[in-house]
Order: C-alpha cells, then structure tokens, then sequence
C-alpha cells in the first residue's frame, strides 16, 4: 500500500516536471502507432490456410475415380511445393526469438508438418516422375528450412525444435522412395 502511494506520487511528479518543462504543449501524448485489427494475415496463418485448402483437395481426390487420381495429385503437389517454399522463405526472412517462442507455444511448426505429412502420405505407391519430383522438391524445401533452423538457433532451441521438425522431414522422405519411378525393363 505504501509502495503504491509513492509510485503514484512519482508518477504525478514526474507529470507536473514534464508539464512545466513545455508548456505549449498540453492535453495527451499522440502516439504514432497503429493499434486496428492487422490488414493482412500473418505467413503462417496464409499457409495453414493454404495446406487445408490442400488437404480438402487431397480428400475429394482420394474419394473420387482413380483414374483421375494420380493427374489430380500432381497438380496438387506443385501447388504445396509453391506454399512450402513461400513459407519458408517468409520464415527465414521474419525469425526472432519472440517468432520462435510463438511457433513453440502454439504448435506451429508440428501443424504444419503434420498437414504436409497428411497431403503427401497420400501419394504413396504412386509412381509418376513428375509427382516424384514435386515430392522431391518439397523435401528439399523441408530439409532447407531445418538446416536453417540448426545454424540459426540457439543451441537449447536447436535441441528441442529441429528433432520435432525432422520427424516430418524423415516422413517425406520415406513417401519420396515409396514414389520413386519404376525402371522400364
């Protein structure tokens, strides 16, 4: 209660020095930020939003003729190579701690390898070249941003998040071989 009373006492002093250092300047501080509701979403909203778009791709594809199949998943494998490579690009270019603080705590980078994990695992057993090289591709992404993960970050960090992220980078890896063109004989 004591330390209460002296605080506001510093505080109204500090008002009545700064009110009469400038007089000609009176009524409240304008502060030049802008506090509204953010314009854009941020990176990772977009491209969560853009996986789930994906993924519901992925499930009328799998539910429909299999003729129609293979064409269809190729179609969305490159699209996922576009959303994986705009998201890591946008992680490289905005990391901080605080970014990677959030990611932690909201689970972010586990969301995001699980949809991609769920979107490829459904190419399995399909041997296409283009399709394999879109998968490919993703994994080489993939692998990137972990790479840049482990030179980036702390070595505490490090520890925990890049063995969480190569669980999924293993993943794709593994549907990559199982995609892999058969040889004409």
């Amino acid at each position: 209660m004591i330390f209460l009373r002296s605080l506001c006492l510093a505080v109204a002093a500090i008002g009545v020095l700064a009110r009469q250092s400038h007089p000609e300047k009176r009524g409240m501080v304008k502060v030049f930020l802008k506090l509204g509701v953010r314009d854009a979403p941020s990176a990772y909203d977009s491209t969560i939003h853009k996986i789930n778009y994906y993924r519901g791709l992925t499930t009328d594809t799998m539910a429909g003729p299999k003729s129609d199949r293979e064409a269809k998943l190729v179609s969305i494998t490159a699209g996922v190579l576009d959303v994986v490579k705009t998201y890591s690009r946008d992680f490289e270019a905005n990391l901080s701690l605080l970014d990677l603080v959030n990611i932690g705590n909201s689970g972010q980078m586990p969301e995001f390898g699980n949809q991609l994990y769920i979107i490829l695992r459904s190419c399995k057993g399909i041997h296409n070249e283009t399709l394999y090289n879109n998968i490919r591709a993703i994994s080489t992404e993939v692998d990137g941003l972990g790479s840049f993960m482990a030179k980036k970050l702390p070595k505490l960090l490090s520890d925990v998040i890049v063995p969480v992220f190569a669980k999924y980078s293993n993943r794709i890896d593994m549907i990559e071989k199982t995609t892999m063109p058969r040889k004409a004989a």
